[in-house]
């Protein structure tokens, strides 16, 4: 927690020394008037009239609210021995008291009563979740007011009591899927994945075990289905069709509405030759809500290869939509309109390529071809041509 949090927090605690012996329920507490003792003042902290006392509830709500806040002060063992002799079962009574400022709303309030009952007894895993499910709450306000830091600030919090919790209680079932179960909701797979195997060799039998058992599986799954994915790419990187159509196959068993995996199987029928089978594949991406240059652009060689050039120029003209300054567009396009002789329409585009990449190799090919095939000379200097 930030030093600036903890001053508020704790603004209007006021630390005094009490001439008297405070009165416990324990006769073996030792009372050490040298020391201060943290007391909350409710009106004014700045102007304390001892005229009127302080009383034993000021003096326990002093000392839960440095528990909460301040837990390494020099002297919290001394105050945690002094609320246990004022009430035995306080741990217990703060955590009823949390729990009904929580229904109400006071957040705030219920997660200091909490944090104090944790700093008493840090082995009790229902305490670390009922926080975390605090925070959640907080960050999902805070979310529904757009305000990201406050957002951001809330799950780190939750984070780190489940975090804090696991240090102390690692084989506590409650905390491992609490843990599991946030970073399935943050979208860390590996982490839910690594936290909720574990919960289910410490879990009992039961309903809540055969769910996460199952997402655990899927999980797996998963798991498994991003690697055969990876590893399709790679091998396409590394100009192994075949094997990486193999993998593609296998991984879109499972998937079979994930466009990336029928991209990946397009690329690798279109570099078999196998043009037709290529297509079904990237209008397959399309039909999945995919919409990226690359599939026209591969789309655009498919049609040229099965003859239809008119498609082809289309589906480039689509790309180019997509990524006006992509040079692979523009020059494949340009390629197109040379072999079709529409040379005024071809200049424009090496134009616009000589001013993104005046020294591309394939622009100056280009070039040279529009000088040859069409008699148009293009200026030495770059122009940048709006398009």
């Amino acid at each position: 927690m930030k030093t600036e949090s903890i001053n508020i927090a704790l603004a209007d605690v006021r630390y005094l020394h009490l001439a008297e012996k405070v009165e416990t329920k324990e006769d073996s507490f030792v009372f050490k008037p040298e020391i201060a003792l943290p007391v909350q003042i409710t009106n004014d902290p700045n102007q304390i009239d001892m005229s009127n006392g302080i009383s034993i509830a000021q003096i326990a709500s002093g000392i839960i609210k440095v528990l909460a806040y301040e837990p390494t002060h020099e002297h919290i063992t001394y105050y945690t021995s002094l609320l246990l002799a004022l009430q035995p079962d306080i741990v217990h009574e703060l955590q009823i008291a949390a729990a009904a400022k929580g229904d109400k709303g006071e957040l705030n309030f219920a997660i200091e009563l909490y944090l104090a009952a944790l700093r008493i007894n840090s082995m009790i895993p229902e305490i670390y979740v009922n926080l975390a499910t605090l925070y959640a709450r907080k960050a999902k306000k805070a979310q529904e007011q757009e305000e990201n830091d406050a957002y951001d600030m809330a799950v780190q919090q939750q984070i780190a009591i489940l975090k804090e919790g696991l240090e102390n209680l690692p084989t506590s079932p409650l905390l491992l899927s609490e843990y599991g179960l946030v970073q399935l909701f943050l979208g860390n797979a590996d982490s839910a994945l690594e936290y909720l195997t574990s919960y289910l060799a410490y879990a009992p039998e039961g309903e809540k075990k055969d769910i996460i058992d199952r997402q655990v599986t899927a999980l797996r799954e998963q798991n498994e289905d991003e690697k055969t994915l990876q590893q399709a790419f790679d091998e396409m990187q590394l100009s192994n069709e075949e094997h990486a159509l193999t993998l593609i196959d296998t991984f879109l068993i499972r998937n079979d509405g994930n466009w990336s995996g029928h991209f990946i199987r397009g690329w690798a029928l279109r570099r078999l030759t196998r043009y037709e089978e290529a297509q079904e594949a990237f209008l397959k991406c399309l039909s999945l809500g995919a919409d990226s240059g690359d599939i026209y652009n591969e789309l655009s060689i498919c049609a040229l290869e099965t003859e239809n050039r008119d498609l082809a120029r289309d589906y480039l003209e689509i790309a180019l939509e997509k990524e006006e300054g992509n040079l692979t567009y523009i020059s494949n396009l340009a390629l197109l309109y040379l072999q079709d002789s529409k040379f005024n329409e071809a200049a424009d585009l090496i134009l616009r390529a000589r001013a993104i990449d005046p020294d591309d190799p394939m622009i100056a090919s280009l070039v040279r071809e529009l000088s040859s095939r069409g008699g148009i000379e293009l200026p030495q200097q770059t122009e940048v041509i709006d398009g």
